[in-house]
């Protein structure tokens, strides 16, 4: 063991790191629970923006609390995703949790994601793909797992560190999309390469056991929360998809994911490959080629 808590004590439970392949630690970060601002960024961003409820009693109930009334219950009792299955669509429905503004306790179940990180996790050194996170204990679906926490950064500082990033530099740049019904694109951006938590060591799969969804709580920019797609065994390793597309992607969509391999080419940029090992492995990493076209 290399470490016994990556997180030095941040988190509810300890993060230990274990290398059994090499003499390699991991590079120095700083750890943050949750995003904070990146350049030209104002704390603000983590403002209230919506009322609260005026729930006194322990329990949210959904015929009786404001916040599940207007954006309906997305929880069970334990806590598990209620929307999941709801995204086969295009689109999904989103995630408002209670918020500081609210008058319910911290036990009220509508507070999932802002309770942080309750599961016991590792970060260990894989064979092919560097750093990469497993679980310690059985993980339900539905369950979530950890937020990616970073950097919140603007477009133009994401585009500005994209054209930085080598092979050798990693990249923990994720884009987050939201579409909505009228077509629009919500795009936000986390940086968790110099400050991050132990999501930033999570490895891209094309067929992974991870989603990543966008759970709003006291701010309109939303928290990258991971819950899990099934149920996953102790000892596996934790994947999402790079992409940042939170809906179901076609087989047609997800062939043409890969047009942009071309574009970063003509850039002198070649595509990171993918050591997943999925069945439907596509080969190479995704990301936002729009980052590199300015």
């Amino acid at each position: 063991m290399i470490n016994n808590d990556v997180s030095q004590g941040k988190e509810r439970v300890n993060v230990p790191v274990v290398n059994e392949l090499d003499d390699e630690k991991p590079s120095a970060f700083g750890y943050t629970l949750v995003c904070i601002a990146g350049p030209n960024v104002s704390d603000s961003f983590n403002s209230p923006f919506y009322p609260g409820c005026e729930c006194h009693q322990i329990t949210c109930v959904a015929d009786a609390c404001s916040c599940m009334q207007a954006y309906g219950p997305c929880y069970d009792n334990s806590g598990c995703l209620l929307i999941y299955n709801q995204q086969l669509n295009d689109y999904c429905q989103p995630v408002f949790e209670c918020n500081s503004c609210c008058a319910c306790p911290e036990t009220c179940p509508n507070r999932v994601v802002q309770k942080g990180l309750q599961l016991k996790l590792q970060v260990f050194k894989t064979k092919h793909k560097g750093w990469g996170l497993k679980t310690q204990q059985t993980i339900r679906k539905f369950t979530f797992v950890c937020e990616y926490a970073g950097e919140l950064i603007s477009v133009q500082e994401a585009e500005k560190r994209a054209q930085k990033l080598t092979h050798e530099t990693g990249n923990y740049l994720i884009v987050l999309r939201e579409h909505s019904s009228e077509n629009h694109i919500l795009r936000t951006h986390v940086d968790a390469h110099f400050h991050g938590n132990a999501s930033r060591f999570i490895n891209h799969s094309c067929n992974p056991n991870l989603v990543m969804v966008p759970v709003r709580v006291d701010s309109i920019v939303p928290r990258l929360a991971l819950f899990a797609t099934r149920d996953i065994d102790v000892g596996e390793e934790l994947s999402f998809d790079y992409s940042g597309e939170f809906r179901v992607l076609s087989a047609r969509e997800q062939r043409g994911e890969c047009k942009w391999q071309d574009s970063l080419r003509e850039l002198g940029k070649e595509p990171k490959s993918c050591f997943c090992g999925s069945l439907n492995c596509m080969g190479v990493l995704p990301f936002d080629a729009s980052l590199y076209m300015q």
